[in-house]
């Protein structure tokens, strides 16, 4: 599979003009940001992993122009991506990406980078569960490039409306029973893989032996050993209640409402 090891990729993007506004520069170059997680591109599915682990199902655009939403039918038989649908990440990297910023996981992460256990070993785990099977399914190409902003906008509890249509038939996706379940059991592996990092860099600095009081770091090894235990005391401090997950923030996206206007 493409997600053995994490490396750059990019995926064609395809869209219904008859449908869709196109979109901006902008918005194109937000679909490029959001492959990011802590400083490293962790996208490695690309379109033809979606043949090599082919998706059972493909939500095909149906509905009216004004009133869009998705139909769920079996994947087509054959070689090829069905005609007018793309690879669609259901849970996205920028959710992902968001839970770990907001969390101070990132930070985390920098820190035992310093330490030795480099961005791609510690995401390697969450890279496979993103990338993997469970959490890839063929959706129309207009639905799949509305979702980013939607994806956006309902992680920061913003009001989303049927102003833009695409929104409807966005929700009309996420709100299907098969999509919800399954995007919510990978977001919940997702933060059982974050956990583990925590587990194991709160380990890691409780064997730290702090300097005594007013003695200074003598080697930039000791500072960051010395900075990474501070760092894991804040962190670790934070009730568990209240740190963000991926699965509070995709929650939000799979339960977020659009106002009709």
């Amino acid at each position: 599979m493409r997600w053995s090891y994490i490396f750059a990729s990019t995926t064609a993007v395809l869209f219904a003009e008859t449908v869709f506004a196109l979109p901006t520069p902008n918005a194109t170059h937000t679909l490029s940001r959001r492959s990011v997680v802590c400083g490293l591109n962790v996208r490695t599915a690309v379109a033809a992993d979606c043949l090599v682990s082919r998706p059972a199902l493909n939500f095909v655009l149906s509905g009216s122009q004004t009133r869009p939403s998705v139909t769920r039918q079996n994947s087509p038989a054959g070689n090829g991506i069905p005609e007018g649908s793309s690879c669609d990440h259901v849970v996205e990297l920028q959710v992902l990406e968001s839970a770990m910023q907001q969390s101070g996981m990132c930070q985390v992460v920098a820190g035992l980078n310093k330490l030795g256990v480099s961005r791609a070993t510690q995401l390697q785990a969450m890279a496979n569960i993103i990338n993997g099977h469970a959490n890839l399914l063929f959706l129309a190409s207009p639905v799949n490039l509305a979702k980013a902003n939607f994806v956006v906008n309902a992680m920061a509890s913003r009001t989303i409306t049927s102003a833009n249509v695409a929104n409807v038939a966005v929700s009309a996706y996420l709100r299907d029973a098969v999509v919800t379940s399954r995007s919510l059991a990978v977001a919940q592996q997702l933060d059982v893989s974050i956990n583990a990092i925590l587990q194991d860099a709160i380990a890691r600095a409780n064997a730290i032996h702090a300097l005594p009081a007013g003695q200074r770091a003598t080697t930039q090894a000791e500072a960051d050993q010395q900075n990474f235990k501070i760092l894991m005391g804040h962190i670790s401090a934070t009730p568990a209640a209240n740190r963000i997950t991926v699965t509070r923030l995709w929650n939000r996206v799979v339960h977020a409402t659009v106002v009709n206007v």
